[in-house]
């Protein structure tokens, strides 16, 4: 909780301590806490979460629900006392060692060089793609061949004219 946080709680335990057999609901704690205008909405936000707060602590016992809701101080003090800054700062200290302790448990990545991603990205690419008419060969690819040669094989060339080619 917050220090804006734990002096609104404070104020409100001490309209409880002042009015021990009273039961009190939220319009009458807002002006008893002098926050009856809409506009501090922020303030009457934060009461809110410390009368919850406070029922949770078993400070103050409710009853009713939303709009009937009311808080009755209920003579057990609170179960549970505000830690001080110093088990504040332990406890964030443990959860610290804790988060460095399971990411150091982690297994890391395994360092991959990026040349040898992109090798095989190449590789890959050279077996998928026809050869090149200028000869370059990569990873088995075989040499292009010339029109001869296609022919030689069984090949049909077709030929078909250009726009250039044709007499105006």
């Amino acid at each position: 909780m917050s220090k804006h946080q734990s002096g609104i709680s404070q104020s409100v335990m001490t309209i409880f301590d002042a009015r021990r057999t009273d039961a009190i609901g939220h319009a009458e704690l807002f002006s008893l806490l002098g926050l009856d205008s809409p506009s501090l909405s922020a303030e009457r936000n934060a009461v809110r979460d410390s009368l919850k707060w406070l029922v949770t602590c078993g400070y103050l016992v409710k009853t009713g629900r939303a709009a009937t809701a009311a808080y009755r101080y209920s003579g057990q003090g609170m179960r549970r006392q505000k830690a001080t800054d110093e088990e504040l700062r332990e406890r964030q200290l443990e959860r610290r060692r804790a988060r460095r302790a399971a990411q150091g448990a982690r297994p890391k990545a395994a360092q991959v060089d990026k040349m040898t991603i992109n090798r095989a990205r190449v590789d890959l690419r050279a077996d998928l793609a026809p050869a090149k008419p200028w000869g370059k060969e990569k990873g088995g690819q075989r040499p292009a061949e010339t029109v001869d040669e296609f022919k030689a094989r069984g090949g049909q060339v077709q030929r078909l004219p250009a726009s250039w080619e044709q007499a105006a």
